[in-house]
């Protein structure tokens, strides 16, 4: 009982402290573990104890901003769910946007954001081959980039800062050239295949003359 208590304290104070590092970050503030223990109303040495490095720190705060924008880790499996990610995902990263801002420009915001890139990788992949099962393996993996790249929170800020759209936009900028890119590659796996397919059919047909032919007296 002691035990289950104490971890429920524990996990109070890192939301308040990972809170404090929001709070922070939305006032414009220099990410210090002095100035997180401040806003957090802890001890720096507690700030300490839960994230031992600013790297630990910003993995944490990663995985708050996910929680935030409703995202449960579970990735796309074919162009609806990517669609429906980024029109989820987006509006949501407005409301968190200085946290976002960190995450994609600091060195440990990259390296919290890289600790799925293998998974995101394989999830991508997974999708082509599924949206668009006659493209080869480069061009899978090419389009995988592209696709992975339109759903993530480096979309959303681009499209902010030079188009100025809000999150609810740019869901439907990146949802539309979602649905485009997978049009144009399914078209392109069609097209891939139907050569082959083409000429199984007419070696077919051939065949069945030839043989016919040899067989008139």
């Amino acid at each position: 009982m002691k035990s289950s208590l104490r971890e429920a304290r524990s996990e109070v104070v890192r939301e308040r402290v990972l809170d404090g590092v929001a709070a922070l970050l939305t006032a414009g503030e220099d990410l210090t573990f002095a100035k997180v223990a401040k806003e957090a109303g802890v001890p720096e040495r507690t700030v300490y104890r839960h994230f031992a490095t600013r790297e630990a720190l910003l993995a944490a705060v990663f995985a708050w901003a996910n929680r935030r924008i409703g995202f449960d880790g579970e990735l796309p499996t074919d162009g609806r769910g990517a669609v429906a990610l980024v029109r989820r995902a987006f509006p949501g990263f407005d409301a968190v946007a200085p946290v976002i801002r960190e995450l994609l420009l600091t060195p440990e915001g990259l390296l919290a954001r890289l600790s799925s890139r293998e998974q995101r990788q394989s999830a991508a992949v997974a999708l082509v081959r599924a949206e668009a099962p006659g493209l080869g393996t480069e061009d899978t993996r090419r389009v995988a980039a592209v696709v992975q790249l339109l759903t993530t929170a480096s979309t959303w800020q681009t499209l902010r800062d030079f188009w100025e759209m809000d999150g609810t936009e740019s869901a439907e900028s990146a949802a539309l050239a979602l649905e485009l890119l997978l049009e144009g590659a399914r078209a392109r796996g069609v097209a891939l295949t139907a050569p082959t397919t083409a000429a199984h059919a007419t070696g077919g047909i051939a065949s069945e003359t030839n043989a016919s032919e040899t067989n008139v007296p």
